[in-house]
């Protein structure tokens, strides 16, 4: 059955490159839209896509809010079935919606506060214990989340928030993360994206987050596990924690995990229909806690997942959970997404019909 794809990437413009490959290694072609252009719904609902592969933004606030809005229209009222999902897209880089999504569908989390009002952030202030997080609504890898350790740390930080400039990100690459190396030669090699990053750069430079504040509980913590679902295949390690924070750091563990932590991601996924997103744990005494859940993420090491010197993937065949060697991460794991998206697709396709 030939389909019709369209790719919805964003302000970068590599951002659909990974998807346009993975069609291209299946025999497919595919239209790429710039998703925050300003004929983009237009281009979408022309095309008669039967299927939309999403790349939401994850740097700037406010390109994410509208590949968001204009997301939810296509899959709400022109109903075109999207991979990545909308929901699985709006809670991806946006920490408010995150948190009221966990909240409501009462998955465990960390507590957290959202305040839009100055007041409420100042009392708050003067009650809560510490140490305290806080995060931008908009920051990968760690970039944006403080530990604030007393109440002094606190109230600066929210009078910033409320009366100041704003909360301002890191600037520039991830010094964590990031290969210097691997930026620099991918810098010198393509002009037009060295131009790209730093009119980037100075552009979350030149944002500061205003007018709202977003806390966290802080739980105590010498690791997170990350866990990857895409479709049946699921991959795990855990960050351990530099400093004081897991997330942002090149410190990995691998090795094949406790059975309750793949168990918890599976049974968290099939209830609320996440079939491609990343789950950031905490081990708490109350159980697990989902710290975030992430549609986009990185593959530092070309592998997700390792158990002795085999890198591979976790399945659960016939109820027992298999490691399966292999490399399915290539192409940023667009490939094995690719796979799922269509197989999903043609199953829906199959159930309308019957």
């Amino acid at each position: 059955m030939a389909i019709n794809i369209c790719i919805l990437r964003n302000e970068a413009p590599d951002s659909g490159d990974n998807w346009l490959h993975a069609c291209e290694n299946r025999g497919l072609k595919a239209d790429v839209i710039d998703l925050c252009t300003v004929d983009a719904i237009d281009r979408v609902a022309e095309g008669k896509y039967d299927l939309c592969l999403t790349w939401p933004p994850g740097l700037l606030e406010a390109q994410k809010s509208i590949y968001d809005e204009k997301l939810y229209h296509i899959a709400n009222v022109l109903k075109i079935p999207c991979f990545p999902s909308f929901q699985e897209c709006f809670i991806y880089e946006n920490k408010k919606s995150a948190a009221a999504y966990f909240q409501a569908s009462g998955i465990p989390h960390p507590k957290t506060w959202v305040f839009c009002y100055y007041k409420d952030a100042e009392v708050f202030a003067n009650k809560c214990t510490f140490p305290i997080v806080a995060k931008t609504a908009i920051g990968a890898a760690g970039t944006g989340v403080k530990i604030l350790k007393n109440r002094r740390e606190l109230i600066t930080y929210i009078r910033a928030a409320f009366k100041g400039k704003g909360i301002k990100r890191r600037f520039g690459p991830n010094r964590n993360t990031g290969s210097p190396k691997k930026w620099l030669t991918k810098a010198i090699n393509s002009p037009g994206y060295l131009k790209f990053k730093i009119k980037q750069y100075l552009a979350i430079n030149h944002y500061a987050q205003a007018g709202y504040v977003i806390f966290q509980e802080y739980i105590e913590h010498n690791y997170e596990w990350r866990v990857v679902r895409i479709g049946d295949s699921f991959f795990a390690h855990k960050k351990i924690k530099v400093a004081d924070k897991a997330s942002g750091g090149k410190v990995k563990e691998f090795g094949f995990p406790p059975y309750a932590v793949l168990d918890f991601v599976e049974g968290l996924c099939d209830k609320h229909d996440l079939n491609c997103v990343c789950i950031d744990l905490f081990e708490s005494p109350r159980g697990y806690l989902v710290n975030e859940a992430q549609c986009v993420f990185g593959i530092p090491y070309k592998y997700l997942s390792k158990v002795e010197d085999d890198v591979g993937r976790f399945r659960k065949i016939e109820g027992e959970w298999t490691f399966e060697k292999g490399d399915f991460t290539k192409n940023e794991a667009c490939d094995l997404k690719l796979e799922v998206a269509l197989r999903l697709f043609s199953e829906k396709s199959t159930s309308s019909i019957n």
